[in-house]
């Protein structure tokens, strides 16, 4: 086999920037990882809802619905913009290193709270703690000693008479249960996500098996006569009808995770998003109003004493004691199976920000099964610190939705101007819903101040390690990027001592493949030129602003992918960024700069106008070039067909 096999090991940087997951999820599969984050929602949502506003719930959950309804709109729009990961920390990097930073900092507060409040209700799901459901086992023995919830909305419910769970050292505490589960899931991840991958496809069938179970027989059994009547009234304050529906707003909770499944999706992303996200969005708006219905038409029913296990009241009263016990053992296991996947996400977050170079370089520490295990002592230690200082639903609740609200806001609010939304039908809406989201968002910051400060704390610690994270690096003078280590790790003394090709870009690879082949051809290596063309009167004096090799994420993904080719076909690359009002006179110095002794442009697709006014760019180029440098006109490669046999895993979009 001759060295320039494509079985040739990658160098690590290299390995990581350009490593492609195979896009084998499709619609189903990505429908079933939303679901059994979004759809098992309703274990909790439902329970808080009556807690906060009785019969009056019915409303909220409508509202609910309908911003899930929002929301799922919104996200297919971001899936299409962003095919490659649309999370807020990918959106966010495309306008500011910080808000990408505070984008994920969020992500983490909300997969902190998901972890503890999941691994929390599984408990309540299972029994736990004995004590409480005894008592509640004496009440349906005396149905007098229930009180109905009313209609009255209830903003602080937490009284004597529904104490927070008790000692968390208690035997039958479902606070001491739930740590223990984090910390086996911690110690499964260890192992790798081979080991724990299948839970989210298992939680979306059983969360659906559970609904139809629950509907089906409580449809037939509810007294829709009566119904509006069951239903509590709007007479209230519009400030306590918002702050309420606020509470309840965790809900949204996983949408994030469609966002950052697009890097695995099938193509065209679009397609594959848009469908996963419309049946999960539909199912979780109609089937939680229609469970809502069944709760608020059962009279009486007492305002806390299901607030932790209302799906298994439900079935319960609709069904019987089997299907309860069915909803408890099923329903348990997918709140941890949602444990394990905020895990699992958490470690994902701190290793992909460390990778990034904005946290400690400790947290890309690996073990022997791909696996970083100081993320994942992070991603575990931290839930179980908040469980240790709070292990109450209503409490968990609450540092929840700040977190998880504050990360769509960013997301959508950015993606609201982003160019590729076009139409102001799409953009007006988008904008919209991002100031309803922050509107949210600082209600829950004013209203529940606990919640703010936990953020606060978040966000605090976190930025405060990125900026211990650069000082380092600065003092170190070590600020190499992984781009530039993947540029670095290719290059040899006999590789530049080679004579040189120059090949212009402005982001599209068609050019590749010929240029590459041509370079193999006469041993040639590769000068890829990357000019961004700026006619400003004025220059950034903000480092977070300026446009480099480091920062201009479209010459990232080109040079990668130039990097990644010429490794399989045995070429040397040789990446070029610089920025300027004249692209001509700068490809024409670096081609005097690295000694090329040729030039390679593709055919234009610029229109009379712009040849009017700026004049053919080949003209301009030769215009300017030394008379033995010689530029040639090269056919893009549109058609994966014309690609060179050694070239791995291209798709037709790999050319764009």
């Amino acid at each position: 086999m001759s060295h320039e096999s494509v079985a040739r090991e990658k160098p690590l940087a290299l390995s990581l920037l350009s490593s492609q997951r195979p896009r084998n999820v499709g619609w189903r599969q990505a429908a079933g990882l939303l679901f059994g984050d979004w759809g098992t929602s309703r274990l909790y949502v439902l329970g808080l809802a009556f807690l906060f506003a009785g019969r009056t719930s019915f409303w909220l959950i409508l509202l609910m619905s309908l911003l899930i309804v929002a929301v799922g709109w919104a996200y297919t729009q971001i899936c299409r913009i962003y095919p490659d990961g649309g999370g807020v920390y990918t959106a966010a990097k495309n306008k500011s290193r910080t808000l990408a930073i505070v984008g994920a900092l969020l992500l983490f507060a909300d997969y902190t709270v998901t972890a503890s409040l999941s691994s929390l209700e599984a408990f309540h799901y299972f029994g736990l703690p004995v004590q409480k459901h005894q008592l509640i086992a004496e009440s349906k023995i005396a149905p007098e000693r229930i009180k109905d919830a009313g209609e009255a909305l209830i903003l602080h419910p937490r009284t004597e008479d529904s104490p927070a769970t008790g000692a968390l050292l208690a035997w039958d505490s479902p606070g001491l249960w739930a740590i223990v589960a984090i910390v086996a899931l911690g110690l499964f991840n260890l192992l790798g996500p081979r080991h724990t991958a299948g839970f989210a496809i298992f939680a979306a069938l059983g969360m659906i098996a559970i609904t139809l179970l629950i509907v089906g027989f409580a449809v037939p059994r509810i007294d829709w006569s009566r119904l509006p009547e069951r239903i509590g009234h709007l007479n209230h304050a519009p400030g306590d009808l918002w702050r309420s529906f606020v509470y309840i707003v965790l809900a949204l909770s996983g949408v994030e995770a469609i966002a950052n499944l697009t890097g695995v999706m099938k193509r065209p992303v679009a397609h594959t998003a848009r469908g996963a996200i419309w049946i999960v969005t539909l199912e979780v708006a109609i089937f939680n109003l229609l469970l809502t219905a069944a709760m608020v038409s059962i009279f009486p029913l007492s305002r806390d004493a299901h607030t932790n296990d209302m799906l298994a009241y439900l079935t319960s009263y609709y069904v019987g004691g089997w299907g309860e016990w069915l909803v408890r053992i099923i329903g348990g296991l997918l709140l941890l199976s949602a444990t394990n996947t905020a895990v699992n996400g958490l470690m994902s977050i701190v290793y992909i920000v460390s990778r990034d170079g904005e946290l400690p370089v400790i947290f890309q520490k690996v073990n022997r099964f791909g696996s970083p295990w100081v993320a994942a002592i992070l991603a575990g230690g931290v839930p179980i610190l908040i469980l240790v200082i709070s292990h109450d639903l209503e409490a968990l609740a609450a540092l929840y939705a700040i977190g998880v609200i504050g990360a769509i806001a960013i997301n959508v609010t950015l993606c609201s101007v982003h160019p590729r939304l076009r139409r102001l039908h799409r953009k007006a809406p988008m904008l919209l819903l991002g100031i309803v989201l922050l509107a949210i968002w600082i209600t829950l910051a004013t209203t529940k101040l606990h919640a703010l400060v936990f953020v606060g704390i978040v966000l605090a610690i976190g930025l405060t390690a990125r900026a211990a994270t650069r000082w380092h690096a600065r003092r170190r003078g070590d600020q190499t990027t992984l781009i530039r280590r993947a540029i670095q790790e290719q290059l040899s003394p006999e590789a530049l001592g080679k004579p040189k090709i120059l090949v212009g870009t402005y982001g599209s690879v068609a050019l590749a493949p010929m240029a590459l082949r041509e370079a193999k051809r006469t041993n040639h290596a590769l000068v890829v030129c990357f000019v961004r063309e700026l006619s400003l009167s004025y220059k950034f004096n903000s480092a977070e602003k300026r446009l480099t090799i480091d920062t201009d994420l479209a010459a990232q993904r080109a040079f990668v992918r130039y990097l990644d080719w010429g490794h399989a076909m045995g070429v040397t690359v040789l990446p070029v960024y610089d920025t300027g009002p004249n692209a001509a006179e700068l490809m024409a110095e670096n081609a005097a700069l690295y000694g090329c002794d040729r030039v390679l442009l593709g055919t234009s697709r610029r229109g009379a106008l712009h040849r009017l006014v700026k004049g053919r760019f080949q003209h301009r180029l030769e215009s300017i070039l030394p008379p033995e440098v010689h530029v040639e006109v090269v056919k893009p490669v549109v058609c994966v067909d014309e690609l060179p046999a050694e070239l791995p895993q291209v798709a037709p979009e790999d050319l764009s």
